[in-house]
């Protein structure tokens, strides 16, 4: 099934038929079909596509040929860029059905299952070493305040991950946006970061969160300072594991990355031209003519953006920009 970010990604079928109705506006099938070097039946079908993600419209023309036009790139980019905000509410959602779901089962931290309740700070304080000591290939981490440990212990699992780092363990932490105004896990952050780490950040992380080698995981439903019972879950092998996999996977695919000043990360105006037209779904060949630069400065400025904001394709980017405040 095709997304409506799909029509973005400019190698994708799709994404070829959109630019061309973006460059010819009113354009016949043939000649759209001609643009993309295609027969007219393959592009007939990106077109229905188009019209079915409400991206593109046929009309009649005045002369009673059928021809096709876009909408707008920018009502596009909006439009995918809510559908995802709400994808994130509903995360906060189901994480908020599950804590009251589980805070009515037998308080047994020693069951056996696929999913067992831990109600104990210190428990669940030891999962998170273990579960880091025990990996054999990557650990995925979401951080947020409030925090379980204190300082001293924080310290200790600062060393914990630069020991794991050297044996090879890959590291992917998502932090809540407030590290920046914590200087002392900032600096933890930073660290990590320079030994190989990833690290980015998000504006409210739905719960605290390690996954050992995509195999098990230990979450924090809710951990307040007001009340002594934290609520956790562990969690081996099941349909749950996978989703829980697969939020992080979409948050982590959402943030920005870690930056050691944000405050200096703001673009010059030539990028945010350059990520201007990106967004309406320019090619740098039409971004080199628009702005009066050479092409290889635009591929060179455009794998930069790219690089600075963890975005894989051009409407990431665009999102990313847009929640930092650049646009």
């Amino acid at each position: 099934m095709t997304a409506l970010g799909d029509i973005f990604e400019p190698e994708s079928p799709h994404g070829r038929a959109y630019a061309v109705l973006v460059h010819h506006p009113r354009s016949s099938l043939a000649d759209i079909a001609q643009y993309l070097g295609v027969a007219v039946e393959e592009a007939a079908t990106s077109l229905n596509v188009l019209c079915e993600l409400e991206a593109a419209e046929r009309f009649v023309g005045a002369d009673g040929s059928v021809l096709w036009d876009a909408h707008a790139p920018e009502s596009l980019s909006e439009a995918e860029a809510r559908r995802r905000q709400q994808d994130i509410n509903q995360m906060h959602a189901a994480a908020t059905r599950l804590s009251e779901t589980f805070r009515s089962v037998r308080r047994s931290p020693r069951a056996n299952g696929s999913v067992v309740p831990v109600f104990e700070r210190l428990e669940m304080l030891a999962d998170f070493e273990e579960m880091q000591s025990a990996a054999s290939s990557g650990v995925k981490m979401i951080e947020r305040g409030p925090y379980l440990s204190d300082i001293e212990r924080e310290q200790q699992q600062f060393q914990l991950k630069r020991a794991r780092m050297g044996d090879g363990i890959r590291y992917q932490t998502l932090y809540q946006d407030t590290i920046y105004q914590d200087p002392e896990r900032l600096r933890h952050a930073l660290a990590a970061n320079s030994s190989g780490a990833q690290a980015r950040t998000l504006p409210e992380p739905p719960f605290k969160l390690i996954i050992a080698d995509n195999e098990r995981a230990c979450l924090v439903l809710h951990a307040d300072e007001r009340r002594p019972d934290p609520m956790g879950l562990r969690i081996n092998g099941s349909s749950a594991l996978r989703l829980v996999i697969k939020t992080f996977d979409v948050l982590w695919s959402l943030a920005a990355p870690i930056s050691m000043n944000p405050a200096a990360d703001e673009l010059d105006e030539r990028d945010k031209a350059i990520l201007t037209l990106m967004g309406l779904g320019a090619t740098d060949d039409t971004i080199a003519r628009r702005l009066g630069m050479s092409r290889r400065t635009v591929v060179r400025r455009t794998a930069r953006l790219l690089e600075r904001l963890g975005a894989s394709t051009r409407f990431q980017a665009g999102v990313q920009a847009t929640r930092r405040g650049w646009l």
